[in-house]
């Protein structure tokens, strides 16, 4: 279901002064704008500086997932072409150990001071130094305990691997706060340019110790410039600073939201990579590895078009949690939103998953029936993502808690009995398969289930009001795959990869964009009110 708050971070933009106590509805900018001036003035429209900030928050929200995957994935898919499924498995291994320290520091804070209705100074700097100090004692836990989960792995070059990424974990908690400030306050400019600088320059550092032969350490490099430099990016941007102060009511008031908000993010982080937990206990790093990357482009997708709403989802829906009909209202329209970016985009990569696999090298080519399986996941996560910040959005962080354990409960089952059914085996195709098979379908019983708890149980609202208008998108992503994966079965194309990768490409994305106009009249009126101006110029 892939409920929890996607994470990454930037502030370039001038942070409020957060001394005072502030609230969702009221948080704009500094920098003088139309939107500041008109939220001062309620009388002129009152809802006009939020719809306003809301389109502004979701641009620059795509504009930010779009250009950290972007950058991240060109750059995993130069050194997948150049280091092989093996250093990818071994990395990917012990990146999975430390970003479950991580994902429990962001979810600790990150979520309770977006969705509170009030907040001030001293619930700032007491989250902070709580989670700097978490975050130290974890760095240490997590380097000590690197043997053990080399050893749980048989992967004894996972070790030093895992005690060199730990630091990932300290430059987590320095920017869990200001991360947090920056999108409660739904300035998401500054946060794609950041992340584009941290990006690039830990890409171009990678891709210089691959070349110079440092083979899995090149990635490891990767991953901790990124780091140091967004954080050092974020806090030379973000105005505010805290206070060495642990004010007590301020403690007790960010606790008990978070406490249920850590143990829900665990939860969901867990569900969703207990596959690759698996995979690197069954099968070994090279079965990781093709997983790894039969994985990056459905999440990318997921990513893009469906976790970018996400990002705004929580602190939009929260302004509205006490008007249940709007709040229900929105949801409809952002999941909308999220299926027309989403689903035809998964179904034409589905489509062309095999021949983009093989352009990576003939060692990289089992991983393609699994990235269509996994495009599965991908279309199941464009309808459930924004289920988590629904319920956080009106006080039930308690349900998604449950929900993410008890998939990970299921997930656990169902890929241990796939890991001991297929413990022995030598064809990685079949264990990537089987692994991406059984996570589509743990994913869509979770999902199913959730909808049925978010939307009957907690808001009340007509399920069919929230999902029906995906359901032209959804035809349009099907039959973008189901064309060419016949065409492709019947061999009615030959030649190298790349000319199937274009014929496949083209003819998937003539299909949904064709269907997708046809069928949903949002989209073609959308599309419509941009081309007749042009049409009429010309």
């Amino acid at each position: 279901m892939s409920q929890g708050v996607d994470q990454s971070v930037d502030p370039l933009d001038r942070t409020v002064d957060l001394d005072s106590t502030v609230e969702i509805g009221a948080l704009t900018s500094t920098k003088p704008s139309p939107e500041k001036d008109l939220a001062k003035d309620p009388e002129k429209d009152p809802e006009e500086a939020p719809r306003k900030r809301l389109k502004s928050a979701i641009f620059w929200s795509y504009a930010l997932t779009a250009g950290r995957l972007g950058t991240t994935t060109i750059v995993t898919f130069v050194l997948a072409h150049m280091l092989g499924p093996h250093a990818f498995g071994v990395v990917g291994t012990a990146l999975l150990f430390v970003m479950i320290t991580q994902m429990l520091l962001q979810q600790t804070l990150l979520t309770t001071i977006i969705q509170r209705e009030k907040l001030d100074g001293d619930h700032l700097d007491a989250g902070f130094w709580l989670v700097i100090g978490g975050s130290v004692v974890l760095t240490a836990l997590a380097a000590g305990a690197a043997p053990l989960w080399a050893s749980f792995n048989n992967q004894p070059e996972v070790t030093m691997i895992c005690v060199a990424l730990t630091p990932m974990i300290l430059l987590q908690g320095l920017t869990v706060v200001p991360e947090a400030i920056t999108r409660r306050n739904m300035t998401f400019r500054p946060l794609a340019i950041r992340t584009l600088i941290a990006n690039v320059i830990g890409g171009v550092v990678g891709i210089i110790m691959a070349v110079a032969g440092y083979q899995a350490w090149a990635l490891v490099a990767q991953q901790l410039v990124t780091g140091v430099v967004g954080a050092v990016v974020l806090w030379t941007v973000t105005d505010w600073r805290p206070r060495f102060r642990f004010p007590r009511q301020a403690i007790k008031d960010l606790w008990g939201f978070s406490a249920q908000s850590a143990l829900g993010g665990i939860g969901v982080f867990l569900s969703i990579r207990m596959d690759l937990l698996v995979l690197a206990k069954f099968f070994g790093p090279v079965a990781v590895g093709l997983y790894r990357i039969a994985q990056r482009l459905p999440d990318m997708l997921t990513e893009v078009t469906s976790r970018s709403l996400q990002q705004v989802s929580l602190p939009e829906l929260a302004r509205l949690q006490r008007r249940p009909a709007e709040l229900g209202d929105r949801l409809a329209k952002m999941l909308h939103v999220s299926a027309v970016a989403g689903l035809p985009a998964l179904g034409i990569l589905a489509a062309t998953a095999k021949p983009l696999v093989a352009l990576l090298g003939p060692e990289w080519s089992p991983a393609g029936t699994g990235m269509q399986l996994l495009c599965i996941v991908g279309v199941v996560n464009v309808y459930g993502v924004l289920l988590g910040p629904a319920l956080q959005a009106v006080g039930r962080p308690g349900l998604n808690t449950a929900m993410a354990w008890f998939q990970l409960v299921v997930g656990v089952a169902t890929f241990y009995l796939i890991g001991r059914w297929l413990n022995g085996s030598t064809d990685d195709r079949d264990q990537v398969a089987a692994i991406a098979l059984g996570m589509a379908a743990v994913e869509l019983s979770i999902t199913i289930l959730m909808m049925y708890v978010t939307f009957v149980r907690v808001l009340k609202v007509d399920s069919w009001q929230i999902l029906g208008p995906t359901v032209p998108a959804f035809i349009a992503g099907a039959a973008g795959f189901a064309i060419p994966f016949l065409v492709d079965r019947f061999g009615l194309v030959g030649g190298p990869w790349v000319l199937k990768f274009v014929v496949y490409g083209v003819l998937a994305t003539g299909i949904s964009g064709g269907l997708l106009l046809a069928l949903d009249t949002r989209t073609r009126g959308m599309v419509m009110r941009k081309v007749q101006p042009m049409l009429r110029r010309s």
